[in-house]
């Protein structure tokens, strides 16, 4: 874990890098993020429902989803924001990390009753688990989550 170097001048005018306590913070207010993968050796770009749980963004999803064999394994881009269009203010949160099948039992179970995601999310789902190793953010214009 820890913060990603920045390329001189990747930043907007007006933007500043979030630390890694306000990335999560502000991983928390939203619920749906994408996920960037490698499928059939082409970048792929995902929207997907997530939460956060034990320093991994969890994604529910169907048994024989095709997302699981494309990352079971892998290290994949995981990204979440909120931009306002008025002002073009808002932020961004990058999360790069291994990804991996839920496999035991007993996790997926407290995953699925945990009450992180609705039930209609749970009910005869997997669950892809993404450890946070490289967490980067980014927020423009105003102050505070919107």
């Amino acid at each position: 874990m820890g913060e990603v170097q920045l390329p001189s001048g990747a930043l907007l005018d007006g933007s500043r890098a979030l630390d890694d306590a306000e990335c999560r913070s502000l991983l928390g207010t939203v619920s749906v993020g994408r996920l960037g993968l490698t499928a059939g050796a082409l970048p792929a770009i995902v929207p997907v429902p997530f939460a956060l749980h034990g320093g991994a963004v969890v994604i529910p999803t169907r048994t024989g989803s095709p997302l699981l064999p494309a990352v079971r394994g892998a290290v994949v881009a995981f990204a979440a924001d909120s931009y306002r269009p008025g002002d073009l203010g808002g932020w961004a949160v990058n999360v790069v990390g291994p990804a991996r099948l839920v496999a035991d039992p007993a996790e997926a179970d407290v995953l699925a009753g945990s009450r992180l995601f609705p039930e209609a999310l749970t009910t005869g789902c997997c669950f892809l688990s993404v450890r946070i190793g490289l967490l980067a953010g980014w927020r423009v214009g105003g102050d505070g989550p919107r």
